[in-house]
Protein backbone atom coordinates (compact mmCIF):
# COMPACT_ATOMS: atom_id res chain seq x y z
CA UNK A 1 0.00 0.00 0.00
CA UNK A 2 1.05 3.57 -0.74
CA UNK A 3 -0.86 6.34 1.03
CA UNK A 4 -0.56 10.11 0.54
CA UNK A 5 -1.30 12.63 3.26
CA UNK A 6 -1.10 16.41 3.07
CA UNK A 7 -0.37 18.97 5.78
CA UNK A 8 -1.24 22.71 5.76
CA UNK A 9 -3.91 21.93 3.22
CA UNK A 10 -4.94 24.11 0.34
CA UNK A 11 -8.66 24.69 0.18
CA UNK A 12 -10.92 22.34 -1.78
CA UNK A 13 -11.66 25.22 -4.13
CA UNK A 14 -7.95 25.66 -4.86
CA UNK A 15 -7.46 21.94 -5.47
CA UNK A 16 -10.57 21.70 -7.65
CA UNK A 17 -9.36 24.63 -9.73
CA UNK A 18 -6.51 22.58 -11.15
CA UNK A 19 -8.63 19.56 -12.20
CA UNK A 20 -9.32 20.87 -15.74
CA UNK A 21 -5.57 21.43 -16.21
CA UNK A 22 -4.83 17.93 -14.91
CA UNK A 23 -7.30 16.41 -17.37
CA UNK A 24 -5.68 18.32 -20.22
CA UNK A 25 -2.19 17.27 -19.11
CA UNK A 26 -3.33 13.66 -18.76
CA UNK A 27 -4.78 13.71 -22.26
CA UNK A 28 -1.53 15.11 -23.70
CA UNK A 29 0.49 12.37 -22.00
CA UNK A 30 -1.76 9.59 -23.27
CA UNK A 31 -1.63 11.04 -26.79
CA UNK A 32 2.18 10.88 -26.60
CA UNK A 33 1.90 7.28 -25.41
CA UNK A 34 -0.55 6.31 -28.18
CA UNK A 35 1.74 7.82 -30.84
CA UNK A 36 4.69 5.84 -29.40
CA UNK A 37 6.60 9.04 -28.60
CA UNK A 38 6.61 8.24 -24.88
CA UNK A 39 7.19 4.69 -23.69
CA UNK A 40 7.82 4.64 -19.94
CA UNK A 41 4.19 3.76 -19.12
CA UNK A 42 4.43 0.50 -21.09
CA UNK A 43 7.73 -0.75 -19.61
CA UNK A 44 6.15 -2.86 -16.82
CA UNK A 45 4.30 -4.89 -19.46
CA UNK A 46 7.39 -5.78 -21.53
CA UNK A 47 8.85 -9.34 -21.32
CA UNK A 48 11.96 -9.70 -19.17
CA UNK A 49 13.02 -13.28 -19.87
CA UNK A 50 15.96 -12.20 -22.08
CA UNK A 51 17.22 -9.90 -19.32
CA UNK A 52 16.87 -12.58 -16.67
CA UNK A 53 18.64 -15.20 -18.80
CA UNK A 54 21.55 -12.88 -19.59
CA UNK A 55 21.96 -12.03 -15.89
CA UNK A 56 21.97 -15.73 -14.98
CA UNK A 57 24.52 -16.46 -17.70
CA UNK A 58 26.90 -13.77 -16.47
CA UNK A 59 26.51 -14.94 -12.86
CA UNK A 60 27.89 -18.35 -13.85
CA UNK A 61 31.43 -16.98 -14.27
CA UNK A 62 31.38 -13.68 -12.35
CA UNK A 63 30.39 -12.69 -8.82
CA UNK A 64 30.64 -8.87 -8.85
CA UNK A 65 29.02 -6.17 -10.96
CA UNK A 66 30.43 -2.81 -12.02
CA UNK A 67 27.78 -0.53 -13.51
CA UNK A 68 29.34 2.00 -15.90
CA UNK A 69 26.86 4.79 -16.50
CA UNK A 70 25.75 8.19 -15.22
CA UNK A 71 22.51 9.95 -14.30
CA UNK A 72 19.50 8.06 -15.59
CA UNK A 73 21.77 5.23 -16.68
CA UNK A 74 22.77 4.40 -13.11
CA UNK A 75 20.65 6.10 -10.43
CA UNK A 76 17.57 3.89 -10.73
CA UNK A 77 19.53 0.66 -10.57
CA UNK A 78 21.60 1.99 -7.66
CA UNK A 79 18.42 2.87 -5.79
CA UNK A 80 16.89 -0.58 -6.30
CA UNK A 81 19.99 -2.52 -5.33
CA UNK A 82 20.79 -0.45 -2.23
CA UNK A 83 17.18 -0.13 -1.04
CA UNK A 84 16.78 -3.92 -1.20
CA UNK A 85 20.09 -4.49 0.61
CA UNK A 86 21.67 -6.38 -2.29
CA UNK A 87 24.70 -4.15 -2.87
CA UNK A 88 27.48 -6.52 -1.78
CA UNK A 89 30.04 -6.71 -4.63
CA UNK A 90 28.20 -3.97 -6.53
CA UNK A 91 30.06 -0.87 -7.74
CA UNK A 92 29.16 2.15 -9.87
CA UNK A 93 31.48 4.12 -12.13
CA UNK A 94 29.49 7.26 -12.87
CA UNK A 95 31.70 10.27 -12.20
CA UNK A 96 35.12 10.52 -13.83
CA UNK A 97 36.84 11.31 -10.53
CA UNK A 98 40.20 9.57 -11.05
CA UNK A 99 40.61 8.51 -7.42
CA UNK A 100 37.18 6.87 -7.33
CA UNK A 101 37.64 5.06 -10.65
CA UNK A 102 41.12 3.81 -9.79
CA UNK A 103 39.97 2.68 -6.33
CA UNK A 104 37.08 0.63 -7.73
CA UNK A 105 39.25 -0.97 -10.39
CA UNK A 106 41.90 -1.80 -7.78
CA UNK A 107 39.28 -3.44 -5.56
CA UNK A 108 37.72 -5.85 -8.07
CA UNK A 109 39.03 -8.98 -9.80
CA UNK A 110 38.44 -8.27 -13.52
CA UNK A 111 38.25 -11.99 -14.31
CA UNK A 112 35.35 -12.42 -11.86
CA UNK A 113 33.53 -9.13 -12.57
CA UNK A 114 30.69 -8.32 -14.97
CA UNK A 115 30.83 -4.82 -16.44
CA UNK A 116 27.47 -3.34 -17.52
CA UNK A 117 28.11 -0.30 -19.74
CA UNK A 118 24.97 1.83 -20.09
CA UNK A 119 24.34 4.82 -22.34
CA UNK A 120 21.22 5.35 -24.44
CA UNK A 121 23.03 7.60 -26.92
CA UNK A 122 26.10 5.40 -26.91
CA UNK A 123 28.36 8.41 -26.65
CA UNK A 124 28.03 9.86 -23.14
CA UNK A 125 31.49 11.25 -22.39
CA UNK A 126 31.77 10.05 -18.78
CA UNK A 127 30.54 6.57 -19.67
CA UNK A 128 32.90 6.19 -22.63
CA UNK A 129 35.84 7.47 -20.55
CA UNK A 130 35.14 5.00 -17.74
CA UNK A 131 34.60 2.19 -20.26
CA UNK A 132 38.04 2.95 -21.66
CA UNK A 133 39.49 2.67 -18.14
CA UNK A 134 37.70 -0.67 -17.69
CA UNK A 135 39.02 -1.98 -21.01
CA UNK A 136 42.56 -1.14 -19.97
CA UNK A 137 42.18 -3.31 -16.88
CA UNK A 138 40.41 -6.13 -18.72
CA UNK A 139 42.96 -6.34 -21.51
CA UNK A 140 45.79 -6.53 -18.98
CA UNK A 141 44.05 -9.34 -17.13
CA UNK A 142 42.99 -11.78 -19.86
CA UNK A 143 42.80 -12.31 -23.63
CA UNK A 144 40.25 -10.09 -25.37
CA UNK A 145 38.05 -13.03 -26.42
CA UNK A 146 37.67 -13.93 -22.74
CA UNK A 147 37.32 -10.34 -21.56
CA UNK A 148 34.36 -9.74 -23.88
CA UNK A 149 32.38 -12.38 -22.00
CA UNK A 150 32.44 -10.12 -18.95
CA UNK A 151 30.83 -7.11 -20.68
CA UNK A 152 27.16 -6.29 -21.25
CA UNK A 153 26.31 -3.13 -23.22
CA UNK A 154 22.92 -1.46 -22.77
CA UNK A 155 22.25 1.15 -25.45
CA UNK A 156 20.06 2.22 -28.38
CA UNK A 157 18.93 -0.85 -30.37
CA UNK A 158 20.18 0.47 -33.71
CA UNK A 159 22.55 3.42 -33.51
CA UNK A 160 25.38 5.00 -31.53
CA UNK A 161 29.01 4.17 -30.77
CA UNK A 162 28.24 1.52 -28.15
CA UNK A 163 25.80 -0.28 -30.49
CA UNK A 164 28.52 -0.26 -33.16
CA UNK A 165 31.06 -1.68 -30.69
CA UNK A 166 28.66 -4.39 -29.47
CA UNK A 167 27.95 -5.53 -33.04
CA UNK A 168 31.55 -5.38 -34.23
CA UNK A 169 33.04 -7.15 -31.22
CA UNK A 170 30.22 -9.60 -30.57
CA UNK A 171 29.57 -8.25 -27.06
CA UNK A 172 26.30 -9.15 -25.33
CA UNK A 173 23.86 -6.25 -25.41
CA UNK A 174 20.41 -5.09 -24.40
CA UNK A 175 18.28 -2.34 -25.98
CA UNK A 176 17.15 0.94 -24.46
CA UNK A 177 13.72 1.70 -26.00
CA UNK A 178 14.15 4.76 -28.25
CA UNK A 179 11.03 6.40 -26.79
CA UNK A 180 12.23 6.13 -23.17
CA UNK A 181 14.56 8.83 -21.87
CA UNK A 182 17.34 7.93 -19.48
CA UNK A 183 15.73 9.40 -16.37
CA UNK A 184 12.53 7.40 -17.11
CA UNK A 185 14.37 4.15 -17.88
CA UNK A 186 14.71 2.39 -14.51
CA UNK A 187 12.07 -0.21 -15.48
CA UNK A 188 13.77 -0.89 -18.84
CA UNK A 189 16.90 -3.05 -19.35
CA UNK A 190 18.85 -0.03 -18.02
CA UNK A 191 17.70 -0.79 -14.48
CA UNK A 192 16.47 -4.35 -14.84
CA UNK A 193 19.71 -6.06 -15.91
CA UNK A 194 21.83 -4.85 -12.95
CA UNK A 195 18.86 -5.47 -10.65
CA UNK A 196 18.44 -9.04 -11.94
CA UNK A 197 22.18 -9.72 -11.67
CA UNK A 198 22.14 -8.63 -8.02
CA UNK A 199 19.14 -10.79 -7.16
CA UNK A 200 16.18 -8.39 -7.35
CA UNK A 201 12.81 -10.06 -8.05
CA UNK A 202 11.85 -8.52 -11.41
CA UNK A 203 8.35 -10.00 -11.41
CA UNK A 204 7.47 -8.37 -8.08
CA UNK A 205 9.06 -5.07 -9.14
CA UNK A 206 7.05 -4.92 -12.36
CA UNK A 207 3.86 -6.09 -10.63
CA UNK A 208 4.08 -3.05 -8.36
CA UNK A 209 4.67 -0.78 -11.35
CA UNK A 210 1.68 -2.27 -13.21
CA UNK A 211 -0.60 -1.56 -10.25
CA UNK A 212 0.69 2.00 -10.18
CA UNK A 213 -0.12 2.41 -13.89
CA UNK A 214 -3.72 1.45 -13.06
CA UNK A 215 -3.82 4.05 -10.27
CA UNK A 216 -2.28 6.74 -12.49
CA UNK A 217 -4.66 6.14 -15.39
CA UNK A 218 -7.60 7.11 -13.19
CA UNK A 219 -8.84 10.65 -13.93
CA UNK A 220 -9.61 11.54 -10.33
CA UNK A 221 -7.74 13.74 -7.90
CA UNK A 222 -9.04 11.56 -5.04
CA UNK A 223 -7.79 8.28 -6.54
CA UNK A 224 -4.72 9.13 -8.65
CA UNK A 225 -1.53 9.67 -6.56
CA UNK A 226 0.38 11.10 -9.52
CA UNK A 227 -2.32 13.71 -10.10
CA UNK A 228 -2.27 14.70 -6.43
CA UNK A 229 1.54 14.99 -6.30
CA UNK A 230 1.58 17.05 -9.51
CA UNK A 231 -1.30 19.27 -8.42
CA UNK A 232 0.14 20.04 -4.98
CA UNK A 233 3.57 20.89 -6.37
CA UNK A 234 2.10 23.00 -9.17
CA UNK A 235 -0.28 24.96 -6.94
CA UNK A 236 2.46 25.68 -4.41
CA UNK A 237 4.98 26.57 -7.13
CA UNK A 238 2.74 29.24 -8.60
CA UNK A 239 2.39 30.59 -5.05
CA UNK A 240 6.13 30.99 -4.66
CA UNK A 241 7.15 27.60 -3.24
CA UNK A 242 9.95 27.17 -5.76
CA UNK A 243 11.93 24.61 -3.74
CA UNK A 244 10.79 20.98 -3.41
CA UNK A 245 12.43 19.02 -0.59
CA UNK A 246 12.19 15.23 -0.32
CA UNK A 247 13.02 13.83 3.11
CA UNK A 248 12.56 10.08 3.69
CA UNK A 249 12.60 8.71 7.21
CA UNK A 250 14.27 5.55 5.95
CA UNK A 251 17.98 5.36 5.13
CA UNK A 252 17.37 2.76 2.41
CA UNK A 253 15.49 5.36 0.36
CA UNK A 254 18.39 7.81 0.24
CA UNK A 255 19.17 6.94 -3.38
CA UNK A 256 15.50 7.13 -4.35
CA UNK A 257 15.75 10.83 -3.54
CA UNK A 258 18.84 11.13 -5.77
CA UNK A 259 16.88 9.44 -8.58
CA UNK A 260 13.87 11.73 -8.03
CA UNK A 261 16.10 14.81 -7.89
CA UNK A 262 17.36 14.20 -11.43
CA UNK A 263 13.88 13.32 -12.70
CA UNK A 264 12.33 16.48 -11.26
CA UNK A 265 15.14 18.88 -12.17
CA UNK A 266 15.89 17.67 -15.69
CA UNK A 267 12.24 17.24 -16.67
CA UNK A 268 10.75 20.45 -15.27
CA UNK A 269 13.53 23.05 -15.15
CA UNK A 270 12.79 24.86 -18.42
CA UNK A 271 11.66 28.21 -19.76
CA UNK A 272 12.29 29.85 -16.39
CA UNK A 273 9.93 27.39 -14.69
CA UNK A 274 10.29 24.48 -12.29
CA UNK A 275 11.14 23.86 -8.66
CA UNK A 276 14.62 23.22 -7.31
CA UNK A 277 14.69 19.69 -5.85
CA UNK A 278 16.56 19.30 -2.57
CA UNK A 279 17.62 16.07 -0.89
CA UNK A 280 17.28 15.66 2.87
CA UNK A 281 17.32 12.63 5.19
CA UNK A 282 15.37 12.02 8.37
CA UNK A 283 16.41 12.12 11.14
CA UNK A 284 19.90 13.32 10.19
CA UNK A 285 18.81 16.55 8.55
CA UNK A 286 16.65 17.56 11.48
CA UNK A 287 20.05 18.62 12.80
CA UNK A 288 21.17 20.50 9.68
CA UNK A 289 18.30 21.70 7.45
CA UNK A 290 15.06 21.83 9.47
CA UNK A 291 16.03 25.13 11.13
CA UNK A 292 15.98 26.73 7.67
CA UNK A 293 12.71 25.07 6.68
CA UNK A 294 10.92 26.23 9.83
CA UNK A 295 12.34 29.71 10.31
CA UNK A 296 13.82 30.60 6.91
CA UNK A 297 12.06 31.80 3.72
CA UNK A 298 8.66 30.20 3.22
CA UNK A 299 9.52 29.05 -0.28
CA UNK A 300 9.50 25.26 0.20
CA UNK A 301 7.17 22.28 -0.12
CA UNK A 302 8.42 19.26 1.84
CA UNK A 303 7.74 15.62 0.94
CA UNK A 304 8.28 13.07 3.70
CA UNK A 305 8.45 9.34 2.97
CA UNK A 306 7.59 7.13 5.94
CA UNK A 307 7.87 3.33 6.15
CA UNK A 308 5.62 1.27 8.40
CA UNK A 309 7.73 -1.91 8.58
CA UNK A 310 11.52 -1.52 8.33
CA UNK A 311 12.07 -5.26 8.14
CA UNK A 312 14.25 -5.13 11.23
CA UNK A 313 14.06 -3.33 14.57
CA UNK A 314 16.06 -2.74 17.75
CA UNK A 315 14.53 -2.57 21.23
CA UNK A 316 15.99 -0.08 23.70
CA UNK A 317 16.80 -0.71 27.37
CA UNK A 318 17.93 1.82 29.95
CA UNK A 319 20.94 -0.23 31.07
CA UNK A 320 22.63 2.88 32.47
CA UNK A 321 19.75 3.49 34.85
CA UNK A 322 19.68 7.22 34.11
CA UNK A 323 16.31 8.73 35.01
CA UNK A 324 16.36 11.16 32.09
CA UNK A 325 16.48 8.20 29.68
CA UNK A 326 13.75 6.17 31.32
CA UNK A 327 11.08 7.34 28.88
CA UNK A 328 12.98 5.48 26.12
CA UNK A 329 13.03 2.16 27.99
CA UNK A 330 11.19 -0.55 26.04
CA UNK A 331 10.74 1.56 22.94
CA UNK A 332 12.10 0.57 19.53
CA UNK A 333 14.16 2.46 16.96
CA UNK A 334 11.21 2.39 14.56
CA UNK A 335 9.10 4.15 17.22
CA UNK A 336 11.79 6.78 17.66
CA UNK A 337 12.01 7.25 13.88
CA UNK A 338 8.24 7.70 13.51
CA UNK A 339 8.04 10.08 16.47
CA UNK A 340 10.88 12.11 14.93
CA UNK A 341 8.97 12.38 11.64
CA UNK A 342 5.72 13.31 13.38
CA UNK A 343 7.43 15.89 15.57
CA UNK A 344 9.14 17.45 12.56
CA UNK A 345 5.93 17.50 10.52
CA UNK A 346 4.03 19.04 13.44
CA UNK A 347 6.64 21.79 13.80
CA UNK A 348 6.36 22.54 10.08
CA UNK A 349 2.58 22.72 10.38
CA UNK A 350 2.96 25.09 13.33
CA UNK A 351 5.17 27.30 11.16
CA UNK A 352 2.77 27.05 8.20
CA UNK A 353 5.22 25.13 5.99
CA UNK A 354 3.29 22.82 3.63
CA UNK A 355 4.22 19.16 3.41
CA UNK A 356 3.18 15.89 1.78
CA UNK A 357 3.67 12.52 3.46
CA UNK A 358 4.04 9.36 1.36
CA UNK A 359 3.49 6.28 3.54
CA UNK A 360 4.69 2.83 2.50
CA UNK A 361 3.94 -0.49 4.18
CA UNK A 362 7.49 -1.71 3.62
CA UNK A 363 10.51 -1.49 1.32
CA UNK A 364 10.30 -4.32 -1.20
CA UNK A 365 10.31 -4.76 -4.96
CA UNK A 366 6.58 -4.16 -5.39
CA UNK A 367 6.54 -0.93 -3.38
CA UNK A 368 9.63 0.39 -5.18
CA UNK A 369 8.15 -0.44 -8.60
CA UNK A 370 4.99 1.45 -7.69
CA UNK A 371 6.94 4.39 -6.27
CA UNK A 372 9.03 4.74 -9.43
CA UNK A 373 5.97 4.70 -11.68
CA UNK A 374 3.94 7.13 -9.57
CA UNK A 375 6.72 9.72 -9.60
CA UNK A 376 7.43 9.27 -13.32
CA UNK A 377 3.74 9.82 -14.04
CA UNK A 378 3.62 12.80 -11.67
CA UNK A 379 6.64 14.36 -13.34
CA UNK A 380 5.21 13.97 -16.83
CA UNK A 381 1.85 15.43 -15.75
CA UNK A 382 3.68 18.32 -14.03
CA UNK A 383 5.49 19.17 -17.24
CA UNK A 384 2.25 19.62 -19.12
CA UNK A 385 0.79 21.67 -16.25
CA UNK A 386 3.73 24.04 -16.73
CA UNK A 387 3.19 23.89 -20.52
CA UNK A 388 6.70 22.52 -21.13
CA UNK A 389 8.06 19.32 -22.64
CA UNK A 390 9.04 17.07 -19.69
CA UNK A 391 10.97 14.67 -21.94
CA UNK A 392 13.78 16.82 -23.36
CA UNK A 393 16.83 18.46 -21.72
CA UNK A 394 18.07 21.34 -23.87
CA UNK A 395 19.91 22.95 -20.96
CA UNK A 396 22.16 19.90 -20.66
CA UNK A 397 23.18 19.62 -24.29
CA UNK A 398 25.16 22.86 -24.66
CA UNK A 399 27.45 21.96 -21.77
CA UNK A 400 28.11 18.61 -23.46
CA UNK A 401 29.02 20.31 -26.74
CA UNK A 402 31.41 22.73 -25.05
CA UNK A 403 33.04 19.82 -23.19
CA UNK A 404 33.50 17.91 -26.45
CA UNK A 405 35.25 20.96 -27.88
CA UNK A 406 37.57 21.34 -24.92
CA UNK A 407 38.56 17.67 -25.16
CA UNK A 408 39.37 18.03 -28.85
CA UNK A 409 36.55 16.03 -30.43
CA UNK A 410 36.49 16.36 -34.20
CA UNK A 411 33.75 18.65 -35.46
CA UNK A 412 33.62 20.67 -32.24
CA UNK A 413 36.50 23.06 -32.95
CA UNK A 414 34.27 26.15 -32.79
CA UNK A 415 32.85 25.00 -29.48
CA UNK A 416 36.40 24.73 -28.14
CA UNK A 417 37.11 28.34 -29.11
CA UNK A 418 33.80 29.44 -27.60
CA UNK A 419 34.46 27.58 -24.34
CA UNK A 420 37.95 29.01 -23.96
CA UNK A 421 36.67 32.51 -24.68
CA UNK A 422 33.85 32.16 -22.16
CA UNK A 423 36.19 30.74 -19.53
CA UNK A 424 38.57 33.68 -19.86
CA UNK A 425 35.84 36.28 -19.44
CA UNK A 426 33.28 34.73 -17.08
CA UNK A 427 35.47 34.45 -14.00
CA UNK A 428 38.59 35.94 -12.47
CA UNK A 429 40.78 35.06 -9.53
CA UNK A 430 40.07 37.20 -6.49
CA UNK A 431 42.13 35.39 -3.85
CA UNK A 432 45.07 33.04 -3.99
CA UNK A 433 46.79 31.60 -0.93
CA UNK A 434 49.56 29.03 -1.07
CA UNK A 435 50.30 26.32 1.48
Amino acid sequence: MIRLEYGCALSEIELDSVIPLLKEAHSKLLMKRDSKEVGFIDLPFEPVEEIRKLAEEKRKHTDALVLVGIGGSSLGAECLIHALDKAENFYVLDNVDPYKVASVLDRIDPKRTCFNVVSKSGGTTETIVNFMAVLEVLKRSMPWDEAKRNIVITTDPEKGLLREIAQREGIASLPVPPNVGGRFSVLSPVGLFPAAYMGVDLDALLMGAKKAVDWCMCESLEKNPAWLIAALHYLHAIRGKNIAVMMPYCERLSLFVSWWRQLWAESLGKDGKGQTPVKAMGTVDQHSQIQLYNDGPKDKLITFIVVEDFGRDVKLHNHLGIADFHYLNGKTLSQVMYASYLGTASALAKNKVPFITVKLDRIDEAHLGALFMVYEFATAISGYLYDINPFDQPGVEEGKRLTHGLLGREGYEKKREEALSLASTCSKCLIERRL
